[in-house]
């Protein structure tokens, strides 16, 4: 099979004269597959699997059904150290990002091929197939994809970046041609960081072009839910059984809205009845204190600050996104216990980020040399947006086009 795939590359090098850039995926908030290990005794529930041995817990359909999903948040809580401002493991857990450089991390969340709703966990997987089947492309070959561990922020991610560019330099070396980013979510503000820290020389030579779909450039309301009440992403989770887990994620505050960049007369987020109070972007370190949560202003302040200090990529950039789908702006609550919220504020975006974090992205047309183009697709919701052939053509019409204009100069 290797062989047919070699031989299938040369002639593909070969034919039409036309440059290949091979494509490097970037997932987005749990589109990373994740597997932990138990060191030690952990006095668990009974009901909880004993994982001697790595052991998915993000996304196995059976540890987050509502008899497991205790077992699961137990597994996926961070602890934070406030001298270090460093995140980590609960003592005896150890957790991995699986399949890095590998289509199969980000295809399908769940790696277990037997179960027959596993097609429920698709997540890159059309887009992948598209890329292969109509242009050409081939899994873990000339499309491969960069998993990581979504619970922290960009900083957190100890050796990503590095592994991430290593994983660039090798496409771009094996197949002489700079890469194309395709990013989703989360994974679009990684990115960014990503390319932040990397040099313009490296940029220009290495990156042809940057497609982030439903990038999360200022945040999302949707996050504060999670810290509030609970979200089970689409899983048949108890959001009940998950609020305490999400509430030490990183990523959580990564990606609420950022007061310094999110809309003055969007600024309300949570409404409470009782007592009567509102939240809104500048009340961050209030909320979590009124929620309990541990060291508020160490894990809040130092994240913001990094976020708002994130400057344009430097590479030419197709930014994507949804419009048109109720999207929440905010929430009402009845009070902070946990319950379900009595009612979400709406407005335009993708069905998960508004409108005005969507389209961030104008600003870098003024930042940068290197073009920036936007392209809204109505009807198009969050997760959808990489499962759209609309959007597959999209992609493809532009990176045909940068493949003529590299070959006419190279």
């Amino acid at each position: 099979m290797r062989l047919v795939a070699v031989l299938f590359l040369a002639i593909w090098a070969g034919c039409c004269n036309a440059v290949k850039f091979p494509i490097v995926i970037v997932p987005g908030i749990c589109g990373s597959q994740i597997e932990a290990k138990h060191y030690k005794d952990l006095h668990y529930p009974f009901y909880c699997p004993s994982m001697k041995d790595w052991t998915q817990v993000w996304l196995s359909l059976e540890e987050v059904f509502p008899k497991l999903a205790n077992c699961f948040a137990k597994d996926m809580t961070l602890e934070f150290d406030p001298k270090t401002k460093k995140y980590s493991e609960p003592d005896g857990v150890g957790v991995r990002i699986p399949n890095f450089g590998s289509t199969k991390s980000v295809e399908y969340l769940d790696q277990d091929t037997s179960l027959p709703v596993r097609y429920t966990t698709r997540y890159f997987h059309d887009m992948v197939d598209f890329f292969v089947k109509d242009m050409g492309y081939v899994r873990d070959e000339t499309i491969v994809a960069a998993p990581f561990d979504w619970r922290l922020s960009p900083w957190s991610m100890d050796g990503y970046f590095e592994n991430l560019q290593s994983l660039i330099d090798n496409v771009t070396a094996k197949y002489n041609a700079p890469a194309i980013l395709v990013s989703h979510s989360m994974g679009g503000p990684t990115l960014q960081a990503f390319l932040n820290a990397t040099t313009a020389d490296w940029k220009a030579k290495a990156i042809a072009a940057w497609f982030p779909i439903e990038g999360v450039w200022t945040g999302s309301p949707k996050v504060l839910k999670a810290v509030l009440s609970g979200d089970n992403f689409g899983t048949p989770a108890p959001v009940g059984e998950l609020v305490d887990f999400e509430r030490t994620l990183e990523s959580t505050i990564f990606l609420m809205p950022h007061p310094a960049l999110w809309p003055k007369n969007n600024s309300d987020l949570v409404y409470l009845q009782n007592p009567q109070k509102v939240y809104g972007v500048n009340d961050y370190l209030e909320l979590f204190t009124a929620l309990n949560v541990s060291y508020p202003e160490e894990r809040i302040n130092h994240i913001l600050e990094k976020r708002l200090s994130l400057q344009a990529p430097g590479v030419r950039v197709f930014c994507i996104y949804g419009t048109g789908m109720d999207t929440a702006y905010g929430y009402e609550y009845a009070d902070l216990r946990g319950s379900n919220p009595l009612r979400k504020i709406l407005g335009d975006g993708d069905g998960t980020v508004p409108l005005p974090s969507l389209e961030y992205c104008k600003n870098w047309k003024s930042q940068q040399t290197q073009p920036v183009e936007l392209q809204s697709f109505p009807g198009v919701e969050h997760v959808k947006a990489i499962m759209d052939p609309d959007i597959f053509r999209y992609v493809q019409k532009n990176i045909d086009a940068m493949a003529e204009e590299y070959d006419r100069h190279h």
